[in-house]
């Protein structure tokens, strides 16, 4: 019995002293985050920003641009990439009880949903994950099938956005955004 007692005491004397010395702190920067919050992290980026490398190659005005927009009362955020060209294409966030899901009006006619993979996602760092789609075969045809934001100390967003030909992956596509000036 003394043996397990002292065991158990220089179990928690080295949690402490490990403690004490930030062993460990290393977790709290990349804890998962909850739907909510993370749903909070991306109202942060309502506006109008301007994207480094355009999805379409840069071809026409406006390709170079995304914007944040909040609509339904704050419930939703859309996000609309190469806005008023032929690429034009809309993402809508929102949550959905305890999940943070994202449907993509894809320019190839389909629309995949992602969503948030909470213990893969941090707070400067949101994992989407495919969970099925509209007009899509995941057996044949491309399709978005997974994002990762990453919100840099500077301000930058990297987006890096996953495609599959069928169960090939084929992407990502990255783009590096910058707030436009006001």
């Amino acid at each position: 019995m003394l043996r397990i007692f002292t065991f158990n005491v220089l179990v928690l004397s080295a949690s402490l002293v490990a403690t004490a010395l930030g062993a460990g702190d290393e977790g709290k920067k990349s804890s998962p985050v909850t739907a909510k919050a993370a749903f909070d992290r991306l109202k942060t980026v309502v506006g109008e920003w301007k994207n480094s490398k355009p999805c379409n190659g840069g071809e026409g005005e406006g390709s170079d641009v995304v914007r944040y927009k909040l609509t339904g009362a704050g419930s939703a955020l859309v996000e609309t990439s190469s806005p008023d060209t032929p690429m034009e294409m809309i993402s809508v966030y929102h949550l959905d009880g305890d999940d943070l899901k994202m449907t993509h009006y894809c320019a190839i006619k389909n629309q995949p949903r992602l969503k948030l993979d909470r213990a893969a996602s941090t707070a400067d760092r949101l994992v989407f994950v495919f969970d099925g789609g509209a007009n899509i075969d995941p057996s044949k045809d491309m399709y978005i099938s997974g994002l990762v934001m990453n919100f840099h100390p500077d301000g930058k967003i990297v987006s890096e956005w996953d495609c599959n030909q069928g169960a090939e992956k084929v992407g990502p596509t990255t783009f590096e955004l910058t707030r436009a000036p006001k």
